[in-house]
């Protein structure tokens, strides 16, 4: 019975101490579309989407909305909780807006005792018609 009791107190520990599984990461992507911005066809996941990091278009534009890109993970199993990997889902979801470039790009990362919480929130525009 000792033994029994040693080998499941050993079993807990060791599950305490193992990394968190792939599993529990949580990714979240949302798009809000803004106020009084018409519905525009969305274009294949594929599209090409131009990035404005620092600056902003040369063209006119009009603002569809704003993605959100959200996802949370283990501290190690953290390595895709940067904008290179994240960038090809938000612009996917830039796409199916209908957008053309991604503006205002904003990251926030946040890393917490053995967690890690990553953010990007940006805007999509569409090029006003010449």
């Amino acid at each position: 019975m000792a033994k029994t009791l040693s080998l499941v107190f050993i079993l807990c520990i060791c599950s305490a101490l193992a990394p968190a599984a792939r599993s529990y990461a949580k990714e979240k992507i949302t798009f809000f579309p803004k106020k009084g911005a018409d519905n525009y066809e969305p274009k294949p996941a594929s599209c090409e989407i131009q990035v404005f990091n620092d600056s902003k278009p040369d063209q006119e534009y009009i603002e569809l909305g704003v993605i959100n890109y959200h996802d949370e993970r283990h501290r190690l199993d953290d390595k895709s909780l940067k904008l290179e990997a994240a960038m090809p889902k938000i612009k996917e979801v830039a796409c199916k807006a209908g957008g053309d470039a991604l503006i205002d790009i904003r990251v926030t990362e946040v890393r917490r005792l053995e967690y890690a919480m990553f953010n990007v929130r940006a805007t999509v525009v569409r090029f006003a018609a010449k």
